[in-house]
């Protein structure tokens, strides 16, 4: 029975350490989801990757052309304030990705969608792949040895 028990409590402690290392993860890598976060809207791309609609007038629309920015999509970027002032929070279950920058409330309205800031699941698979699992794998390897 010993050794039931003993498997028992290795389990809780695998089991114990995935929030833990993931938030540290994260909080190691914060600038790596933030430039994807930026990359994303750089292509006028949402959470779910789905293309922000531009609706500029024509006047903003000569305006981005003579400054060289894209004016077939939306990028969030005229004046850099809102990519300069994304962060990443994390608790021990979740990272919480936002901006303190006061018309951002306006952005999700004029949008109409709350998913401006997220990493779609596709980079996100990709960043838990490369950083989270050989973390993860570390943890687990230690917990094992004992």
């Amino acid at each position: 029975m010993r050794a039931i028990e003993r498997l028992e409590r290795k389990l809780r402690e695998l089991k114990a350490v995935v929030n833990p290392t993931l938030k540290q993860t994260i909080d190691r890598n914060k600038g790596v989801l933030i430039d994807q976060q930026q990359t994303q809207m750089d292509k006028g791309r949402d959470a779910f990757n789905v293309s922000f609609i531009p609706s500029y007038a024509e006047s903003t629309i000569k305006q981005k052309k003579r400054k060289g920015d894209p004016f077939n999509r939306v990028t969030l970027k005229d004046t850099g304030e809102l990519y300069r002032s994304i962060t990443i929070d994390t608790t021990t279950t979740q990272a919480i990705i936002s901006t303190n920058v006061e018309y951002f409330k306006y952005l999700v309205d004029h949008y109409d969608t709350n998913i401006i800031l997220g990493i779609q699941s596709e980079f996100l698979n990709e960043f838990l792949n490369k950083y989270f699992k050989p973390e993860l794998r570390k943890a687990w390897e230690q917990i094992l040895k004992r």
